[in-house]
Formats: structure tokens, C-alpha cells, sequence
């Protein structure tokens, strides 16, 4: 029981988690778009599932400093991103589009709807996506891709290794590769996590969800980063100090594996 209850005790970092969802609810309330009681329990229910989540992630940050290291953990991510778009696939291939099948009935279905809007944030806020913006998504992949390893590896040099980080690293990166994949090549995203009388959505929307909000995570756990505003020249000093070191260990690691492939082909 003890156990138990050091592993659901509320923290200010797991209450992060809960951010995304709950200003979703918020926007859905404004709108006037929960109309009944049940709506109200289907869009609360979700918040138990990213708090449990948190949980299993902070217990997991006790134990562990790493999910994998090096090349595994874009396996890991790859594997994700591949899940999402296996399941879009059987989907096209066994669920009629605009029709759901129910799971808990009237709780939790899976459907096969077709969001052109390309996020739920987007598409409660009617924002069109343009086809141009679509296609260039796959000029600034490998940019995009670059720059987050490298950011990722900076920090878990320079700073501490983290479950967070990792989590962070992950969640965006397999969310981003499978919107650029369903954006581009189908115009639309295939969404199939259906709650009815609400929304429906995919699994880049969860993995990000949680990506995002471990990133938040980690800058609340880490004891050396400080979130006190320290005027406008320190700041300023501090953003110089970051992109100078971000930039040396860049041209470090560029180096590192330029040597590498050169001893490889001698």
C-alpha cells in the first residue's frame, strides 16, 4: 500500500503532464461543445491515463537515468513511429472511413476519420493546413532531425542524463517523423482514437502530448536549471553562453564522426 501511494502522490512535475488535455477541455467548455454529463466524464477520463503516465515515468527516473543509449534509442523511436503508421494501415484496410467501432461502448472507440487540419489544436481552431507548408516539412525534417539529436546530446553531456530528456526526445521526434509522413503523403492525418462525442485523434497526438510535457518535466526536475528571471543582460549573457557551447560541441561531434568514417575507409 505504501508503494502504491508513493507512486500516484501528486507532484508538481506530474501535474505537467496533465497541461495539454486539460487546456483542451477548457477550449472544448468555451465553445459550448459539452452539452451533456457523459461528454463531460469521456473528456475527463484521459487525464487519469497521461497522470498514470507521469507516474510510471517518474518511478521509472528513480531507477534509471536512460531508456537506451546511442543508435537504440532511435530505434526505439523508430519502432514507434511505426506503430502509429502500421495501425493507420490496418485501419484503411479494415474500418470504413467516417464509421467507428466501439471498444467500451460509448467510451472508447476506434475509427477512421481524416483530419486535414493535421493536429487536434489545429482543428479546434479551424486552422487550414497549406499543401505548400506540407511539402516543404520534408526540407526541414533532416534540419529539424539534426538539430534535436544534437540538443539532445548536448544535454545529456554537458548537464545530467534523464528519463525526461529521453522521453522528451522520443515523443517528438517519432510524433513529427509520422505527422511529416501523413501530411505529406495523404494530405491529412489518419485519426482512429476516437472518444465519442468529442474528439478523435491518433497516437502522434498522445506521443507528443507527452514528449512535450516531459520536456517541462525534466526543466522542473533538474535542480541546476533555474526558472528565476535574472534581468535582461544576464539573460542575455546566459542565451550566448548556450548557443557558443551548443555550436563548439556541434563542430566537436562533426569532427568526431568525420574522423571515424576517415579511419573506416583507410
Amino acid at each position: 500500500m505504501p508503494t502504491v501511494i508513493t507512486f500516484l502522490k501528486p507532484t508538481i512535475v506530474k501535474m505537467v503532464f496533465l497541461a495539454e488535455w486539460a487546456l483542451f477541455i477548457l477550449i472544448t467548455a468555451a465553445r459550448g461543445d459539452l452539452k451533456t454529463n457523459h461528454q463531460a466524464l469521456v473528456a475527463g477520463y484521459p487525464l487519469i491515463f497521461f497522470y498514470l503516465v507521469a507516474c510510471a515515468l517518474a518511478a521509472l527516473n528513480q531507477h534509471i537515468r536512460q531508456i537506451a543509449k546511442s543508435w537504440r534509442l532511435f530505434v526505439f523511436g523508430g519502432g514507434l513511429f511505426a506503430v502509429d503508421q502500421i495501425i493507420k494501415t490496418l485501419i484503411i484496410a479494415l474500418v470504413p472511413y467516417q464509421s467507428s467501432l466501439p471498444i467500451v461502448n460509448n467510451w472508447l472507440h476506434l475509427a477512421h476519420e481524416h483530419n486535414s487540419h493535421g493536429s487536434w489544436i489545429a482543428s479546434v481552431f479551424n486552422v487550414q493546413s497549406v499543401c505548400v507548408f506540407n511539402l516543404m516539412q520534408w526540407g526541414l525534417a533532416i534540419p529539424i532531425l539534426f538539430l534535436a539529436i544534437l540538443c539532445h546530446r548536448y544535454y545529456i553531456t554537458n548537464h545530467r542524463q534523464s528519463i525526461w530528456v529521453d522521453v522528451a526526445l522520443l515523443g517528438v521526434l517519432s510524433g513529427y517523423a509520422s505527422w511529416i509522413c501523413d501530411m505529406s503523403l495523404r494530405g491529412y492525418i489518419i485519426d482512429f482514437i476516437n472518444l465519442p462525442g468529442l474528439v478523435t485523434a491518433d497516437l502522434k497526438d498522445i506521443l507528443i502530448t507527452i514528449g512535450v510535457a516531459a520536456l517541462f518535466a525534466e526543466a522542473l526536475d533538474n535542480p541546476q536549471l533555474s526558472w528565476r528571471w535574472g534581468g535582461w543582460q544576464k539573460e542575455r549573457d546566459d542565451l550566448i553562453r548556450l548557443v557558443k557551447g551548443l555550436y563548439s560541441f556541434a563542430g566537436q561531434e562533426v569532427h568526431e564522426v568525420w574522423q571515424a568514417m576517415m579511419r573506416k575507409l583507410r
